[in-house]
C-alpha cells in the first residue's frame, strides 16, 4: 500500500506517543475504527491501545500487528494460515509530546483555526507546519482534537485527498487477550510468510492496493 507524507506523519506521531510516558500520565487506553484515504484510495481498519501495548488490524488484510514495548517483540500474526512472526521491538525514541497549543518551536509550527462539530465532539482544528533541512522544505496539514484524548481524531492534507481519522473511539482499557502471544499458532519466519504471499495464501498490507 503506498504511503504518503501525510500518512508517514500520523504514524511517526502515534509510535514516538505509544513509546512515551504520555500513554501512562493521561491513562489513554482505548480502542477505535480508523479510515485511511489517499487520493481516492480507502482502507478501514482497528486499533488497539494499552499501555506498552498496540494492535493493529486493516480489514482485506490477512495480518494483524502486535507490538508489545513490554516485552521488546512484535507479533505479525496471520489467522488465515495460523502462523505468526516474532520479531525484536524496541519502539521509537522516547520523545515530549503535549496536547496541542498554538506554538512556533521553529521546526514545527501549530495555529488553531476555531472550532467544528463532529459525532457530537466540539473539535479543536489546527494547522500544523513541519519544516525540515533548516526550513528549506515543509509539510503543511491539518489536525483536529477533542478534550481529554491526546492523538489528532483526524489529520487531513491541505487538498483535502489524503486523511487519517478516528471513528468510534471507546476510552479505556481493551481485553488484554487482544495483546497476546496467539495460542495453538505455529511460529515461522518472515521467508516462510513471504512464501505465502507470493503464492496467494495470504494477502499481507503491503500488497493493498
Amino acid at each position: 500500500m503506498r504511503r504518503t507524507a501525510l500518512t508517514a506523519i500520523v504514524v511517526l506521531v502515534f509510535a514516538a506517543f505509544c513509546s512515551s510516558s504520555l500513554a501512562a500520565d493521561m491513562a489513554a487506553e482505548f480502542s477505535a475504527s480508523f479510515i485511511e484515504r489517499d487520493a481516492g484510495a480507502e482502507h478501514k481498519g482497528k486499533i488497539y491501545i494499552a499501555s506498552d501495548m498496540s494492535r493493529y488490524e486493516i480489514a482485506g488484510s490477512d495480518e494483524i500487528v502486535v507490538t508489545r514495548q513490554d516485552k521488546k517483540v512484535m507479533w505479525l500474526i496471520f489467522p488465515k494460515v495460523k502462523c505468526y512472526v516474532e520479531q525484536e521491538y524496541f519502539g521509537a525514541p522516547k520523545q515530549n509530546i503535549s496536547l496541542p497549543q498554538e506554538t512556533d518551536t521553529g521546526d514545527l509550527k501549530r495555529e488553531f483555526l476555531g472550532y467544528e462539530m463532529a459525532d457530537s465532539y466540539r473539535l479543536k482544528k489546527f494547522m500544523v507546519t513541519v519544516k525540515y533541512n533548516k526550513g528549506e522544505s515543509a509539510d503543511r496539514y491539518y489536525e483536529w482534537y477533542r478534550d481529554n484524548f491526546p492523538l489528532p481524531v483526524k489529520t487531513q492534507s491541505l487538498d483535502g485527498l489524503s486523511s487519517y481519522e478516528y471513528t468510534n473511539i471507546k476510552l479505556g482499557r481493551p481485553n488484554m487477550e487482544l495483546f497476546a502471544e496467539p495460542k495453538r499458532y505455529k511460529k515461522v519466519s518472515m521467508e516462510e510468510i513471504e512464501a505465502m504471499e507470493e503464492s496467494g495464501k495470504i494477502k499481507r498490507e503491503d500488497s493493498l492496493n
